[in-house]
């Protein structure tokens, strides 16, 4: 931009015809260049994955915005495979050592440069092409190069050369194909080759690209549980493709991925909980029900609590710190069978009905104060008295945040200040201001 005292002194010399300009260089690393297309790449692809939602058919639009998704993830997947290989050497992305190269490594000795790019012949040098970087990668870089990934870089590149030599006709399952997690993937391969100057899409691929050495070292500190953890976060995450690493905080509001968290979490380990309500327990268990509703089994207590499900916050912990991962949970307003109404306390603003589950041949459960009263009468007072298997359950009713679950053997969070901190907060806004923290 020139400056407003260039700008003026133009105007004033315009008519003695001056023309006074101020010149600027584009310097864009190779790092950041490829970076920089992926991340317009990927953000194209969503733009058009989002675009086509409901439509009955893609329109000319939503193409050209997926040609633009194509055409920058290949531009920038090509950039990082050669920067892989001018971290190993200069020499391995360039395709033939002609006088123009020669004289520009001369140039770069000469001035000191830190690349022959930066010469004057720098335009005159030819760089290899996307599948002569691609298949130097597999054979001279020291990072492995799965050959999922290897077959889904060799179909973009498929794909960007019929867009770019002529009219295209390609199958829109073909390009989903290739997209398909492309990102997590690359995030890791990169990240390996590369190593911190490449900044990571997802937090979650540090754990991933490193998952041998925080295995290694949780084994060598004889962190056993913290190894579960990682174990089963690590196979929730890839599952549900919530790609969260150390210490970030995800938040769920589909049941069927809290289901995939919860089951991994607890494959191995057992939760314990603090409930709003003062509720706590050493032994606890969390399970969907397929109505929408979360059963929370208090072993220890031999009691269970139902809410609706509204949403659940997971927070990963920092691999090394020993900490248990955070759940919370949130229940959703809820409605109950006319006859059970009449039962419904309140405490502290939240409904709740209260009653016991009666097991047995005939399994049956009673919110009726005048049951309860009788059934405990005949506990305590009544000689003789069988008492049949049963337990207490609490159905919570109202949309609030209703408990923290801690893995045992791990260190936690204060749950009673947290709890108490988020009692007028929706999910969605405790996890936002967890994640600001």
């Amino acid at each position: 931009m020139l400056s407003p005292r260039i700008c003026e002194i133009v105007k004033t010399a315009g008519s003695r015809g001056i023309v006074l300009e101020e010149k600027e260089t584009m310097q864009i690393t190779m790092l950041e260049n490829g970076i920089d297309s992926i991340q317009h790449g990927f953000n194209s692809y969503v733009r058009y994955t989002e675009s086509i939602k409901g439509k009955p058919s893609t329109n000319k639009d939503d193409y050209f915005i997926l040609k633009q998704a194509i055409l920058s993830t290949h531009h920038g997947v090509e950039i990082l495979l050669k920067y892989i290989l001018y971290k190993q050497s200069e020499f391995l992305i360039v395709d033939e050592f002609k006088d123009d190269y020669k004289k520009a490594y001369k140039e770069k000795t000469d001035q000191g440069l830190a690349s022959v790019f930066q010469t004057s012949k720098a335009s005159r040098i030819h760089t290899i092409t996307y599948d002569e970087a691609l298949d130097r990668v597999k054979f001279f870089s020291n990072t492995p190069l799965n050959s999922q990934l290897e077959n889904k870089l060799i179909e973009l590149n498929k794909i960007r050369n019929a867009l770019t030599h002529a009219e295209v006709s390609v199958d829109d399952s073909l390009i989903d194909n290739v997209f398909d997690n492309l990102l997590i993937e690359l995030d890791v391969l990169f990240l390996k080759a590369i190593g911190t100057d490449y900044k990571a899409f997802y937090r979650y691929t540090d754990i991933k690209a490193n998952y041998d050495h925080y295995m290694q070292f949780l084994t060598a500190n004889k962190m056993d549980i913290m190894k579960d953890v990682v174990e089963a976060l690590s196979k929730a995450v890839e599952k549900t493709r919530l790609y969260s690493g150390q210490e970030e905080v995800v938040y769920i509001d589909d049941i069927s991925i809290a289901k995939v968290f919860l089951k991994a979490l607890q494959e191995k380990q057992t939760f314990g909980m603090d409930l709003f309500n003062g509720w706590c327990s050493g032994i606890a268990r969390l399970n969907i029900i397929d109505d929408g509703h979360v059963s929370i089994w208090a072993d220890d207590d031999k009691d269970e609590a139902i809410i609706k499900f509204k949403s659940m916050i997971v927070y990963i912990p920092k691999i090394e710190s020993n900490q248990s991962p955070v759940v919370i949970l949130e229940s959703d307003n809820d409605d109950v069978e006319s006859e059970l109404e009449q039962y419904i306390q309140i405490d502290d603003g939240v409904k709740y009905l209260d009653g016991i589950c009666f097991e047995g041949t005939k399994k049956y459960t009673t919110y009726n104060p005048k049951d309860l009263y009788e059934f405990e009468c005949k506990c305590d007072y009544e000689e003789g008295f069988v008492i049949p298997p049963h337990y207490g359950i609490t159905r919570f009713l109202t949309q609030r945040i209703i408990g923290c679950f801690n893995i045992q053997g791990l260190q936690y969070w204060d749950f009673h200040k947290l709890l108490t901190f988020a009692q007028k907060k929706t999910g969605k806004r405790l996890a936002d201001e967890m994640t600001a923290k």
